[in-house]
């Protein structure tokens, strides 16, 4: 029996069957190889000009833009830690700063006082300005400390749970000297004593951390971010490398963008290291030059202070030995030679001039004082150490104190000397941490923009090239 004839359609269909059959295998593969021929493929791009050429540049470009990156990434970090530097830390340590001197105002004034035997309007709004100051700069310095179980939190709490029982005392001791009592001296030196012996070292160390807290932090932020700095290094190395690599390819000499690239790099790497270098000696140098004499000044002035509150405390109880007299002594000399040795660390040295020369002129009318107290002459022994003058005799034969509203001594002249020395001190230490704060700034925004700048550059000193290979 004859087979039916085959058409032609029929006879090539068998073309439009799959050679493999289909399935979950096939689309394994179908995705498989071209990762698989990936590598090849890109080797062999690569081995080509144009391909290597676009490699090149593409790495130039993303070492460029990771250098300024990184270089960003530091300066406004830094900026940031400079910020609390001077926003947190700082204040922390002039309120403490503050705390110390106005608790040692408020004694020293309060002790004075007692010797004109009145209560003038001036010596009641001196010592309530103190006392207000340093209630004021407690809690300024409470506000500053974030850890509550750290050293100064302690400091704070042991200084604010000591001054109710001080302005008691004091209170009790002015109540006492208004009514004529003898009593009102006992109180007055219970009150000293707990200012002298528990208040103010607690104060002085609250302030000595605080400031070593922003001498520590200036000297960690002035030093140079030698990681982002090493990277604009490397991205200009590479640059360069790939100049002649690209005149040798070409036969050109010179590419323009890669030499604008390069010189962009450059100026980024030299103005970052001038700003690196200028916040260094900033934090070395100017930083340091005002954190020790502040410091030096503060610790003068307090010492300035209690030398008043001894004198001031011996003609109150009319106990002034041969110890008491060494002790002031040795105190005026060790503060003439802090002065002497501050004179060319601070920016208005006549105002140490001004000072020596007041507490030269303090020491004779402790002299003095001492003399006539020695010779049973108590009021004018008072006149001597107030800068007062005797009144003449009243009728009942007695002498008193021609008071005066403003305290005029000459200790009075050193502690105003000192408050502003200190107050300059502190502007200038503010004004150099500030400007530390605005060069990170400066950094940041120009390395930014010659790095973009920069890959800019490449690219288009690298797209010419490539298109004479097309």
């Amino acid at each position: 029996m004859a087979m039916p004839p085959v058409t032609a359609f029929e006879a090539d269909r068998w073309m439009d069957s799959d050679e493999h059959p289909t399935g979950r295998g096939s689309s394994f593969k179908g995705f498989v190889n071209p990762a698989l021929e990936a590598p090849r493929r890109f080797l062999k791009f690569a081995s080509t000009s144009p391909g290597l050429l676009t490699i090149v540049s593409t790495i130039l470009v993303l070492a460029i833009l990771a250098a300024g990156g990184a270089m960003v990434y530091s300066s406004q970090n830094r900026q940031a830690q400079l910020n609390t530097l001077v926003s947190q830390t700082e204040p922390l340590s002039d309120a403490a700063q503050e705390l110390f001197n106005s608790l040692s105002v408020a004694d020293s004034v309060a002790t004075t006082s007692f010797l004109r035997k009145s209560t003038t309007d001036a010596a009641t709004r001196d010592y309530d300005a103190a006392m207000s100051s340093a209630s004021t700069s407690l809690i300024r310095a409470t506000s500053g400390i974030d850890n509550i179980e750290s050293r100064e939190m302690e400091l704070v709490l042991q200084i604010q749970n000591s001054m109710p029982e001080y302005v008691k005392l004091m209170s009790n001791a002015q109540t006492h000297d208004r009514l004529r009592n003898p009593v009102g001296a006992s109180y007055l030196a219970q009150a000293s004593t707990l200012m002298q012996d528990t208040m103010l070292p607690a104060a002085q160390e609250l302030y000595s951390r605080t400031s070593e807290e922003v001498s520590t932090q200036q000297a960690k932020l002035s030093a140079p971010l030698w990681f982002p700095l090493s990277g604009i290094v490397a991205a200009i190395i590479m640059l360069v490398i790939a100049q002649f690599w690209l005149a040798a390819l070409t036969n050109r000499r010179l590419n323009l963008g890669y030499v604008a690239a390069t010189g962009l790099m450059l100026f980024a790497l030299v103005w970052a290291s001038i700003s690196a270098a200028l916040t260094w000696h900033a934090g070395n140098q100017d930083v340091q030059g005002t954190v020790r004499p502040l410091e030096q000044l503060t610790a003068v002035r307090i010492s300035v202070q209690q030398s008043r509150t001894q004198e001031a405390l011996g003609l109150i109880q009319r106990d002034y030995g041969e110890d008491r007299q060494q002790e002031f002594s040795d105190a005026m000399a060790d503060i003439d030679s802090k002065l002497e040795g501050l004179r060319n660390q601070v920016s208005h040295p006549e105002r140490i001039d001004t000072a020596r020369e007041a507490l030269r002129s303090w020491d004779e009318s402790h002299a003095k004082m001492v003399s006539e107290l020695k010779n049973g002459r108590y009021t004018e022994a008072l006149a001597a150490a107030l800068d007062t003058k005797v009144s003449e005799e009243k009728q009942d034969g007695k002498k008193d104190l021609r008071a005066a509203d403003e305290d005029t001594s000459d200790y009075t002249v050193v502690d105003n000397e000192m408050q502003e020395l200190i107050s300059s001190t502190r502007e200038e230490l503010r004004d150099i941490l500030v400007e530390g704060r605005t060069a990170a700034g400066r950094v940041t925004n120009l390395v930014l923009a010659l790095t973009v700048l920069s890959a800019l550059c490449v690219f288009f000193g690298t797209r010419p090239r490539l298109q004479e290979f097309l």
